[in-house]
């Protein structure tokens, strides 16, 4: 059986009006156009709606019971509208972001409370990890979008959208040599003991290869998971750190510094990683629109993140 939205319309304007002319007004149809509509409804139903004379109109008794079930499923219908176009002008719902550990403790706070602002109904769910699990988490469908660097290699079906470069650095204690410089050559880590992020994260594996490509030799090489960790320990004196703008200490700490790291520079590429086949809710997309534009107002002059 093939009944329209407009066919219930039809009728439920029949019933209340008592007259095709005024119904077919009040659902901005012609009066032929309404007639069929209620001749064609009826032989779908098998059954006879309305009794019909040159000069009036009645509902019959079946076709009260039909209308006061029209006008539920109408009403139910236009209600899910209502509640659909509130979804996507409010961008109410829910969102999981899957993130590297070393950008989310500095973009996520801007991110988090430009949304809040913009859109008080999104909420949004942070997981911090390493780029690996961050890739995995968005292949799966376990996270919306991933917020990372740029993968090695792109999977199939998979997307990364730069929007950022994040230039390496060199962080040590004030009173270390380097210190006195004012930029530093890779060649000249050669010897110092280093503390890195885990040989998971894609910024290791980065620094791992130029260190090898200029045949550096540390006297140490210390990977932790968390850049907290690597912080700590900077501060503790225990090592020297090569670290991307994002991931360095607040500017003016009072006992680490950072130098730009030259011979060559280098950087990271910073951006959103999403599926080519997934479709963005409207949170999602609301809140995809906030990091796209917290990254790209991230300072592109590397020197504007150097301070003594």
């Amino acid at each position: 059986m093939n009944v329209s939205l407009r066919q219930l319309r039809a009728a439920v304007g029949v019933a209340q009006h008592g007259s095709f002319r005024r119904a077919a007004e009040a659902v901005h149809l012609s009066q032929p156009a309404l007639s069929l509509a209620i001749s064609e409804l009826e032989d779908a139903l098998g059954v006879t709606l309305f009794d019909r004379t040159s000069r009036s109109v009645a509902v019959t008794e079946v076709g009260a019971f039909f209308v006061q079930g029209a006008i539920r499923v109408l009403s139910d219908f236009d209600q899910l509208l209502h509640d659909v176009s509130d979804v996507a002008q409010s961008r109410r719902g829910e969102v999981v972001v899957s993130c590297v550990s070393s950008i989310a403790g500095r973009i996520m706070p801007m991110a988090l409370q430009n949304c809040a602002e913009r859109y008080p109904q999104v909420d949004v769910t942070v997981h911090d990890d390493v780029a690996q699990q961050v890739l995995l988490a968005v292949r799966t469908r376990e996270a919306d979008f991933g917020i990372t660097i740029a993968p090695g290699e792109l999977a199939e079906g998979m997307v990364f959208e730069p929007l950022h470069e994040d230039r390496f650095h060199l962080v040590c204690q004030r009173n270390h040599p380097l210190a006195k410089r004012r930029w530093v050559a890779w060649s000249e880590i050669d010897g110092e003991s280093l503390i890195s992020l885990s040989t998971n994260s894609g910024t290791h594996q980065m620094i791992h290869d130029e260190l090898v490509r200029q045949n550096i030799q540390t006297a140490r090489r210390t990977p932790v998971s968390h850049l907290s960790t690597v912080h700590g320990m900077l501060e503790a004196g225990f090592g020297v750190a090569i670290l991307p703008v994002i991931a360095l200490p607040v500017p003016g700490h009072p006992t680490l510094l950072t130098l730009p790291l030259v011979q060559p520079e280098m950087s990271r590429s910073i951006g959103v990683y999403y599926r080519r086949d997934r479709s963005f809710s409207p949170a999602a997309k609301a809140f995809l629109d906030v990091v796209r534009s917290v990254l790209r107002s991230l300072p592109t002059d590397p020197a504007s993140a150097v301070k003594r």
